[in-house]
């Protein structure tokens, strides 16, 4: 998996892949402002043909934490675009930000199916080969990017 940073904005959280608690593969996001942002959009897009896959938004975020499993999102998330379905074998590319997204971020990431398989119920992926977080690693992480 490949961490990607983006020029013009400022980096504001973090985002990766996780395993849920029941085991889904799903999308962690975490932000270092104390209040969380009004709004958070996720953009999961093909990496080589930059092609849309899904988008989602929620107004939900709390405690420096959100999560999202696209295939069952919930009532606090709002599909905008595509479906959720990923196929094994393509790399993903998967995006956070707060609001419009104009003044800042939450990263990149890259990401295939298979990159899930050492994740148990929970754990969320780290920044190098088979490391991973707890969601307040994962936050303090986040907290180290921003300073």
């Amino acid at each position: 998996m490949a961490v990607l940073a983006a020029c013009s904005q400022r980096e504001g959280g973090a985002v990766s892949i996780m395993r849920s608690k029941d085991g889904a593969p799903s999308v962690a996001v975490t932000w270092c402002d104390d209040s969380p942002p009004r709004q958070i959009t996720v953009f999961i897009e093909e990496k080589e043909s930059e092609k849309l896959v899904t988008k989602f938004t929620t107004e939900k975020g709390r405690d420096h934490f959100t999560w999202l499993d696209p295939k069952s999102p919930g009532s606090d998330w709002t599909l905008i675009s595509g479906d959720a379905r990923l196929v094994p074998g393509v790399t993903y590319r998967l995006m956070a930000w707060p609001d419009a997204g104009k003044d800042m971020y939450y990263g990149q990431v890259s990401f295939t199916l298979a990159d899930f398989d050492d994740l148990k119920p929970g754990q969320i992926n780290g920044r190098y080969p088979g490391e991973s977080f707890t969601r307040s690693g994962f936050i303090r992480y986040a907290q180290d990017v921003c300073r």
